[in-house]
């Protein structure tokens, strides 16, 4: 009896800290598909270019999935399909098809503390913090696990 308890635990402790969300919609065309299952890690910070699965601020019952390009105490924007953080280059598999974008005419400040910067990686159609603006640590619920899972 103690070792079915030690296994519904553990089982649930899995499935707390590594919860999995299907993919809807064509924003993270094509890293991502309609309909693909992805798994997360729960609770760790994420860092540049980490897709994350979150509650946008503007429809905070609806999960997104995006990749982080800006953190905390950046400047950031697009310049001729290049991003450029902090007055440097940095390379992003999808910069081409993002129009230029600087996050320093929207905001005098760097990002704060706490909030992140986050694109879908279909940048012509997606919905993400161009739209929405930053998204806190708060409404990000995890980090998703390389590598997909197909059920």
């Amino acid at each position: 009896m103690i070792c079915y308890f030690i296994f519904l635990g553990t089982f649930r402790a899995y499935y707390w800290l590594y919860p999995k969300y299907f993919v809807s919609g064509e924003s993270m065309n094509p890293t991502y598909w309609e309909h693909e299952i992805v798994q997360v890690k729960a609770h760790h910070k994420p860092e540049r270019f980490d897709v994350v699965v979150l509650h946008p601020p503007d429809a905070p019952t609806e999960l997104y999935l995006k990749r982080v390009i800006g953190l905390p105490g950046e400047r950031i924007d697009y310049k001729k399909g290049q991003l450029v953080v902090d007055g440097k280059f940095v390379a992003d598999q999808f910069a081409s098809t993002t129009e230029d974008f600087d996050w320093n005419n929207s905001s005098n400040q760097a990002i704060p503390e706490g909030y992140y910067f986050v694109l879908g990686d279909n940048r012509i159609i997606s919905k993400d913090s161009r739209v929405f603006g930053l998204v806190s640590e708060k409404q990000i619920l995890g980090i998703v696990q390389e590598g997909n899972i197909n059920e």
